[in-house]
């Protein structure tokens, strides 16, 4: 038997679709900018910006945490006063910048070179380079001045050495150079430049350290050599 009811009851089945469902590509972002790289750039610009602001209730007050932050030959040397914090200048001094400028130049250097060596080498690699390329240049400015009491200030010995170790990797795939292979060349310039530099000064009208730049940049080319050799083994 069977219920009447039943009968007059319609019953529908979804329709099954014979195209293949395609998944949504969401689409790169514009800035495609590694972890590392992007928080550095980003913790100098808004640690310049903080002191920058604080400049404007306080007089010089921005120009005096990045005097006490600066990196100062003399404080090794006897010249000048060694505080509790001179240690902790070598470190400290990275992040701290002059002027807009010189902020923004650095950024924009970093996010174009950074960028390129943390994909090549990974996060780990290029945080070893940036910080020891720094710390190389540093040693460079002390070797040459150490009696000096200017204090050294940016992330410029960094990004030398991160500029350093793309050309390396320029040199190792010749692909990407067209001086196919030969980076001879483009370190003579850099060194030039540095010179140029240091004689003519920057365009704010402040004095750079070009003597670290090349520690910095030669700094680079040997550490991301060390590490090229031994991810070979």
């Amino acid at each position: 038997m069977t219920d009447p009811d039943q009968k007059n009851i319609l019953k529908f089945t979804p329709r099954v679709s014979d195209k293949p469902e395609t998944k949504r590509i969401k689409p790169p972002p514009m800035f495609n900018i590694p972890s590392a790289t992007k928080y550095l750039t980003g913790g100098m610009i808004g640690l310049y910006a903080l002191l920058w602001i604080s400049g404007l209730f306080v007089t010089d007050l921005g120009r005096f945490i990045t005097g006490l932050g600066g990196f100062i030959s003399g404080s090794w040397t006897g010249v000048a006063p060694f505080w509790w914090w001179t240690p902790l200048t070598p470190f400290t001094s990275i992040f701290l910048h002059g002027s807009w400028m010189h902020i923004g130049m650095n950024a924009l250097m970093l996010v174009a070179i950074g960028s390129g060596v943390e994909k090549w080498l990974g996060t780990k690699r290029f945080l070893i380079i940036f910080f020891c390329a720094s710390w190389i240049a540093l040693l460079t400015h002390f070797a040459f001045s150490p009696h000096s009491t200017s204090p050294i200030v940016g992330a410029s010995g960094s990004i030398s050495g991160l500029f350093g170790a793309i050309l390396l990797g320029m040199r190792t795939d010749n692909s990407n150079n067209p001086l196919g292979g030969n980076i001879l060349p483009i370190i003579i310039i850099w060194i030039v430049i540095s010179v140029l530099m240091g004689i003519m000064g920057s365009p704010d009208g402040s004095n750079v350290a070009w003597v670290a730049h090349i520690g910095g940049f030669l700094g680079g080319i040997g550490i991301a050599h060390l590490m090229l050799q031994k991810s070979q083994k």
